[in-house]
């Protein structure tokens, strides 16, 4: 089979494409050269949708011929216009389809069409499967209650109310958005600077990709202003469709993707480690390339402290282990360090049907206690439940470092280890906490997911979720900032919560174990500002030199520390 990425590449002779001595017929109703797929002034639409009627009753007002999208046929050689619907990626036809024929989905863009794909939720696709590798584009979640406007003059815009910059419809705009882009023109997004996009464009040979997270097929509630702008962007489509045929449109603009912040002078910064078991299992390398970096760049970047999340180890095995240590030594006297246990780095194959983990017995009590910054444990010999005080960024800190599903019992540890310290700012550690829907993990409440809460497990001992630990430790105290891992999906999340002291606490999660290679090499940077409040967070890869710069891997915060 040809390989369809680079057959552009490759010469049309005779009605076959030449490719490394392989032919592979072309559908005979295609010319290339004399193709003109305009409708007569009705461009055609091709759909799939879980509700059908309803897009298709938006694309017939608007003028389009609508018809059901073959599913046992390739979409290269039909003309207008192919309509994935809202929540289609959910539809066990779509992955068929995409199966088949996702390639040709941008031969079919190439011969002056149009493809748009509508909203579609991260968890059932992050990033859409029939890209060319010319465009990149990822969802993630997103709270969109207002759009900026990059483009204003855009064709799809026509007619649309807009109000200082930003569109008149705001409201419940979507819960996800692009949050990563390249080749596309941001059209509408959630900030000026393109991150958060709603409506991307992008040009591929003579046709056009059109992405959006809003769900203009399947529209909340039954605002004015949003039916007008869905009614402009339907006709807007149309006449765009049509532009698109006849090759009579404007070029797009490609939008720059969000700049990295610069680091600072005076400032300090911590390293977080997520999940690193995929490297610890296939990839040490990666692991290595992650800790070499923070070792080659503590001096320079001011790195004060590296915390690993958990789940070291993906089955708690003696080889990945000793790959784990191996990584984590590069730190030795150069950083200091803490870890915690995941999940996976207890019981047997990493099930977490046991306490047993092979951890203590690669990462050396005695060598950990020797630490200045090492505070203390809640049982000797063992680093599964840690303290550690230290002096960074101007202020006296405290590191609380608690196992997988913390007991009741390192609960009151935790406490009491708190209570000596009241005037050191904490930072609170484990590896199950914030869920990726901004919320803390709470068993008891139904109403939302609680995928891979540490309930679901038969840890021994008891243990205790992101509520419980809020409720019984994190709020009583002096917390700035928690951190943790474990959680997949689009693996990002961020709350806000006041503590019984009137403090602002910042929860975050950060994971990357679900990108290639187990993470990329990404890893999260908190750099404090000289002014002691302020703080960036970042994702960044060592492996590749390379920032995430969604609005869920970057951003910046003010830390409570009055």
């Amino acid at each position: 089979m040809v390989d369809r990425r680079s057959a552009r590449a490759n010469f049309i002779l005779g009605g076959f494409i030449l490719s490394a001595g392989c032919h592979v017929p072309m559908p005979p109703e295609l010319d290339l050269d004399q193709k003109l797929p305009c409708g007569n002034g009705e461009p055609r639409a091709w759909v799939m949708a879980p509700d059908y009627e309803a897009l298709e009753a938006r694309l017939s007002a608007a003028g389009f011929t609508v018809e059901p999208l073959a599913l046992d046929q390739s979409p290269w050689g039909l003309d207008g216009l192919v309509v994935f619907g809202s929540g289609a990626s959910e539809m066990p036809e779509y992955a068929e389809y995409m199966q088949t024929y996702a390639d040709d989905l941008y031969f079919f863009v190439d011969e002056a069409n149009v493809l748009l794909s509508l909203a579609q939720p991260t968890d059932a696709e992050t990033v859409p499967p029939f890209l060319p590798t010319t465009h990149t584009a990822r969802r993630g979640a997103a709270k969109l209650v207002e759009l900026e406007v990059l483009d204003p003059d855009h064709p799809l815009l026509a007619g649309v109310e807009i109000d200082g910059g930003r569109l008149a419809w705001r409201g419940e705009l979507g819960r996800d958005a692009f949050v990563e882009q390249g080749g596309f023109e941001v059209v509408l997004a959630g900030a000026g600077d393109g991150s958060n996009g709603a409506l991307l464009e992008g040009a591929y040979g003579q046709g056009r990709i059109v992405l959006t997270s809003l769900p203009l097929d399947a529209p909340e509630g039954s605002d004015l202003q949003q039916e007008a702008f869905i009614g402009n962007f339907f006709a807007n489509l149309a006449s765009h469709v049509e532009g698109v045929c006849v090759r009579e449109t404007t070029p797009i603009k490609p939008t720059p993707p969000p700049q990295p912040v610069p680091f600072a002078a005076g400032s300090t910064v911590f390293a977080v480690l997520p999940d690193t078991q995929v490297y610890s299992l296939r990839y040490p390398g990666v692991f290595d390339a992650q800790t070499s970096w923070i070792a080659r760049n503590a001096a320079s970047l001011n790195i004060a402290y590296a915390f690993h999340l958990g789940d070291i180890v993906n089955n708690n095995t003696e080889l990945e282990w000793q790959r784990a240590s191996g990584s984590m030594s590069l730190l030795d006297g150069i950083v200091p360090y803490g870890i915690v246990p995941g999940n996976h780095d207890y019981g047997p194959s990493g099930d977490a049907s046991t306490r047993d983990t092979l951890m203590n017995e690669w990462f050396d009590f005695d060598d950990a206690a020797l630490m200045p910054s090492f505070g203390g444990a809640y049982e000797k010999g063992k680093l599964d439940n840690t303290y550690h005080l230290f002096e960074a960024g101007g202020y006296q800190w405290i590191a609380v470092m608690l196992e997988w599903g913390p007991r009741d019992a390192v609960i009151d540890w935790a406490n009491a280890v708190m209570e000596q310290y009241p005037d050191r700012l904490g930072i609170f550690i484990t590896h199950a906490y914030l869920n990726n829907n901004d919320r803390r993990y709470d068993h008891k409440d139904t109403s939302f997911p609680q995928d891979f809460n540490p309930h679901e497990y038969d840890t021994p001992g008891g243990v205790n979720d992101g509520e419980e630990l809020w409720q019984k430790l994190i709020r009583r105290h002096r917390f700035v900032f928690t951190l943790n891992g474990h959680v997949l999906g689009d693996g990002t999340g961020y709350l806000e919560s006041i503590n019984d002291r009137g403090n602002v606490v910042h929860q975050m999660l950060a994971n990357y174990q679900m990108r290639e290679l187990g993470g990329e090499g990404y890893l999260r940077l908190l750099e404090l500002m000289p002014d002691g409040k302020t703080m960036h967070v970042r994702s960044y890869s060592p492996l590749f030199d390379r920032y995430l710069l969604g609005a869920d891997q970057q951003y910046t915060i003010e830390l409570d520390v009055e």
